[in-house]
C-alpha cells in the first residue's frame, strides 16, 4: 500500500510557477477581505473585522475570555461551568459507546489494514456513531425509548473490548510512516488551533436557537420522545428524511430523560462531529502530502467560520461533512491497497461510511455514494475481474447503513426516498400539489450559464462564513494534477459537488458546506508545491493572519449565532424563547392544546399542540374547509357550519387557537401558503362564537412595513381585522400574532 508521497513539489528551474502561485495567494486573499459581509443585516465588512482583531487583540490570545457576553447582561464566567457538566456527561456517554462500537465494528472489518492512529479512530467513530444511529431507529420504532435498551450496544461492546484485551487477529499491522514535520509546525499549529477549540466546545453548550433547529431538526426528536416512539409525523414533513444525527440527539433526550436538557446534550455531540472531521482532514492530508500539510490542512478546516457556526446551529451538515471526508479517506486508500482481501474489506467499510453520509442527508448520494463507488471502479479498470465484486461489496455497506430508513419509508409512506421523486415513486399523503410546490421551493431558481461566475464567486468569496485560506491556498495545487493523483480525485469531488449544487439545487449554502474539508485538504497540499523558505513563510504567514482574522469572526455572535460561551445556563434556555412563547408556556397548562396556524417553530413550547410545516397540509383548513368544496389552499372554498367546526375542535381537544400571520406572509412571499387561511375566517369564528376576541401577543407599526409587504396584506380578505389606529398620532398597529381560545 501506497502511504505517501516525499517529493511533490513542481519541479522547474524557473521561479515563474512559483512567482504566480505568490501572485495568486495575495492576490485572492486582498480581494477577499476587501469585501462586505453580504449574508448578515448589519453592514459591515472585513476590513472592519480586521479593525476589531487589532483592537481586541490582547482578548484574541485568551480564548477563555468570552466578552461578549457583558453586552447580553447575562452572569457570565468560570464559576457558571459546572452547570455544563450534567449536559457534558450526558454527551460523553453518548460518544463512548458509539467509539465502543465502532471499535468492535472496525476490528472485524479493518484490523488487519495497516493504518495510523488517527485514521483508525476516524473509521471507528465513524462506524460507531452510525451504528448508534441505526439503533436508535430500531428500538424507537419498536418503542423501546429506554435507558437500558438505549445503551445495550455501547455497554456489550464496552464489555466485549475489556474482555478481549488482546486483538482479534494475531498479526497486528505495522502503522504506516509519513513524512515528518518539524516540531515548529507542530507548536504553531497547536497555539493557533488550541482557542478555536475551545471556543467549539464552550459554544457547543448552546441552547437550540435556528428556525429549522426547532422546527423538525430537534422537534421530531422531540415529539419521538414525549410519545416514547418513532413514528411517522405526517404534520412534518422533514421529519421522513434519513435523520441519522437527530438520532443521536434522540439519544441524549432519553439518557437525560427531558427533551430540552437532551437537545442541548445532542448539540455537544454533533459538535463533536467537527472535531473528527478534524482529525480526519489531517489524517487525510498527512497520508497523501506529508505531516505538515496535513497539520495545515487541520487548522484551515478547524479555522473556518462554518465550523463553529454549524455546530452553534445544530444542523445535520456536521454530520454529512464528516462522513464525506471519512469516506473519502478510507476510498482513496480502498484505491491504492493491494492485498484483494484487505482491499474487500475496506471497500465495504468505505460503503458504509458513504451509506451514512446520505443517512445524515439525502444529498450524500450526490456528493459522497456516487462519486466514492466511480473512484473505486476506475481505480480498477485494468482488473475487470474486481468490478462486480466491488460494485457488491460497496452498495452493500451503502445498503447496510441507508437502507434501515428507506424500509422505513416505504413502509410509512410507499416512497423509500419520500417526499422526492414523488412523480415517479407514489406516497400515500403526497399530492401532485403539494409536490410541485415542494419542487418549486427546492429546485435551482434557473439554469443560465451567464450566471455561474457570479454563484461560483458566492462560494469562493462572498459566503460569510468561508475563509480565505479555502481557495485561496487550494489553487495553486491545480499544478499538482498531473503528478499526484489524489490531488486529481480530490479537485475532481471539488467539481463535482459544485456542479450538482449548482445544477441541481436551490443553491442555498448548506449543500456545498460538506466539501469544505476536501477544499481544506487541497489547501494543506499547498505546502508541498514548493521547496523554498520563501513559499513556506508565506503559507505560514497567510495561515497565521487569517486564523486571527477567522478567530475575531468567530466571536461576534450576531455573525455566527447565538453563543452561550460560559453564561448562565438557566439564563440562555431563556433568551432563546420567544417573548409569544414564554406567554403561552406561562400561561397555558398541560391540560391545554393549541393549534398553531402558520407556526412550525414550535420547539420551545411545553404545552400540547398541533401545527404542521409550510409543506404539509394545512390542519387548520383540513378541520374547518367544508369537504365537499375541493378547490383546496383557495380563498374561495367554503367552510364547514360553525357546530360542525365546534365539535371538530373540541373532538381534537383544542383549547386555543393561534395564528402568526408574519410566518404566513413570509411563507406567501417565498414557499406559498394555502389562500383558504385568511383574517376574514378568523373573524367569522369569533363571531360566530366560535372563538373568543384575541389575545395579542406582538404587534408591529403598519407604515414601517415595506410597501410590498403592506400591499400582499391588503389582498388578504379581512385583512383590516390587524389593523388597529392609533389613539396617539396617526397611522396604524398591526396585530399578526394572535391567541383564541375555543368557547
Amino acid at each position: 500500500m501506497r502511504t505517501g508521497v516525499s517529493h511533490l513539489s513542481v519541479e522547474s528551474k524557473s521561479p515563474f510557477p512559483q512567482t504566480v502561485c505568490s501572485l495568486w495567494v495575495v492576490g485572492f486573499l486582498i480581494f477577499f477581505f476587501s469585501q462586505d459581509l453580504a449574508n448578515n443585516q448589519e453592514t459591515i465588512s472585513r476590513l472592519d473585522i480586521w479593525q476589531l482583531a487589532f483592537v481586541d487583540l490582547p482578548i484574541l490570545f485568551n480564548p477563555f475570555d468570552i466578552s461578549h457576553a457583558a453586552s447580553t447582561g447575562i452572569d457570565s464566567g468560570w464559576h457558571l461551568l459546572p452547570q455544563r457538566w450534567p449536559f457534558f456527561q450526558i454527551a460523553v456517554f453518548v460518544f463512548m459507546a458509539a467509539i465502543a462500537i465502532g471499535t468492535v465494528t472496525a476490528r472485524l472489518l479493518v484490523q488487519a489494514v495497516p493504518l495510523a492512529r488517527c485514521e483508525r479512530f476516524v473509521i471507528q467513530a465513524g462506524l460507531g456513531l452510525s451504528i448508534q444511529s441505526l439503533w436508535m431507529l430500531l428500538i424507537g420504532s419498536a418503542g423501546h425509548l429506554s435507558f437500558g435498551a438505549v445503551m445495550a450496544p455501547g455497554i456489550c461492546s464496552t464489555v466485549f473490548l475489556f474482555l478481549r484485551k488482546v486483538s482479534v487477529h494475531k498479526h497486528v499491522p505495522e502503522r504506516p510512516s509519513f513524512e515528518p514535520a518539524s516540531r515548529g509546525i507542530w507548536m504553531l499549529t497547536g497555539l493557533i488551533a488550541f482557542p478555536f477549540v475551545i471556543l467549539l466546545l464552550l459554544n457547543g453548550f448552546t441552547p437550540p436557537w435556528e428556525f429549522d433547529v426547532r422546527e423538525y431538526h430537534l422537534q421530531g426528536p422531540k415529539e419521538w420522545f414525549q410519545a416514547g416512539q418513532i413514528t411517522f409525523l405526517e404534520h412534518n414533513v422533514y421529519t421522513s428524511f434519513p435523520f441519522l444525527s437527530e438520532m443521536l440527539s434522540l439519544n441524549a433526550m432519553v439518557l437525560a430523560d427531558d427533551w430540552n436538557d437532551g437537545a442541548i446534550a445532542g448539540k455537544i455531540v454533533l459538535a463533536a462531529f467537527q472535531l473528527l472531521t478534524t482529525l480526519c482532514v489531517f489524517a487525510t492530508g498527512r497520508r497523501w502530502f506529508g505531516t505538515s500539510a496535513g497539520l495545515i490542512a487541520a487548522l484551515v478546516y478547524l479555522t473556518v467560520p462554518w465550523t463553529l457556526r454549524i455546530s452553534l446551529i445544530a444542523y445535520a451538515e456536521g454530520a454529512i461533512t464528516f462522513f464525506l471526508m471519512a469516506t473519502v479517506m478510507c476510498g482513496l486508500i480502498t484505491t491504492t491497497e493491494s492485498d484483494s482481501s484487505l482491499r474487500c474489506r475496506l471497500t465495504l467499510t468505505t460503503g458504509l461510511l458513504a451509506g451514512s453520509a446520505m443517512a445524515a442527508k439525502y444529498p450524500g448520494v450526490l456528493s459522497v455514494v456516487i462519486p466514492t463507488g466511480l473512484l473505486l471502479l476506475w481505480s480498477l479498470r485494468s482488473q475487470q475481474r474486481f468490478l462486480l465484486p466491488t460494485a457488491l461489496l460497496f452498495g452493500a455497506g451503502v445498503s447496510l447503513t441507508i437502507g434501515p430508513w428507506l424500509i422505513r419509508n416505504i413502509i410509512d409512506t410507499g416512497n423509500p426516498v419520500y417526499p422526492l421523486m414523488s412523480s415517479v415513486l407514489e406516497a400515500n399523503d403526497w399530492s401532485s400539489a403539494m409536490d410541485a410546490k415542494w419542487k418549486n421551493a427546492h429546485s435551482a431558481p434557473d439554469h443560465n450559464p451567464a450566471g455561474i461566475p457570479g454563484d461560483l464567486l458566492s462560494v469562493l468569496v462572498f459566503n460569510d462564513w468561508t475563509s480565505g485560506l479555502l481557495f485561496g491556498l487550494a489553487i495553486p495545487t491545480l499544478l499538482l494534477l498531473r503528478r499526484q493523483r489524489e490531488a486529481r480525485c480530490l479537485w475532481l469531488l471539488v467539481l463535482w459537488t459544485l456542479a450538482t449544487w449548482w445544477s441541481l439545487t436551490h443553491r442555498i449554502d448548506r449543500f456545498w458546506i460538506p466539501i469544505i474539508p476536501v477544499a481544506a485538504v487541497l489547501a494543506g497540499a499547498s505546502w508541498t508545491m514548493f521547496q523554498s523558505m520563501s513559499w513556506r513563510t508565506l503559507l505560514l504567514f497567510c495561515v497565521a493572519s487569517c486564523s486571527l482574522f477567522n478567530l475575531q469572526l468567530w466571536r461576534i455572535p450576531f455573525l455566527t449565532g447565538m453563543q452561550a460561551g460560559l453564561m448562565d445556563m438557566k439564563a440562555v434556555q431563556s433568551v432563546v424563547v420567544r417573548n409569544d412563547f414564554r406567554i403561552l408556556n406561562q400561561e397555558l397548562s398541560q391540560d391545554d392544546r393549541i393549534l398553531m396556524v402558520g407556526e412550525a417553530e414550535v420547539f420551545d413550547l411545553n404545552i400540547p399542540l398541533f401545527y404542521n410545516t409550510v409543506f404539509d397540509e394545512s390542519l387548520f383548513e383540513q378541520w374547518t374547509a367544508d369537504e365537499s368544496d375541493d378547490r383546496h389552499w383557495s380563498a374561495e372554498r367554503l367552510m364547514k357550519g360553525t357546530s360542525d367546526i365546534h365539535n371538530v375542535l373540541k373532538a381534537k381537544g383544542i383549547t386555543h387557537i393561534y395564528v402568526n400571520w408574519l410566518e404566513i406572509l413570509r411563507y406567501r412571499e417565498s414557499y406559498g401558503y394555502t389562500e383558504y387561511v385568511t383574517p376574514q375566517r378568523l373573524k367569522q369564528l369569533v363571531l360566530a362564537e366560535v372563538l373568543g376576541k384575541p389575545k395579542i401577543l406582538g404587534q408591529n407599526t403598519w407604515e414601517e412595513l415595506e410597501a410590498t409587504k403592506r400591499k400582499l396584506i391588503e389582498d388578504w380578505p379581512g385583512y383590516e381585522d390587524l389593523l388597529i389606529k392609533r389613539t396617539l398620532g396617526e397611522g396604524h398597529t398591526w396585530q399578526p400574532l394572535r391567541l383564541y381560545k375555543v368557547r
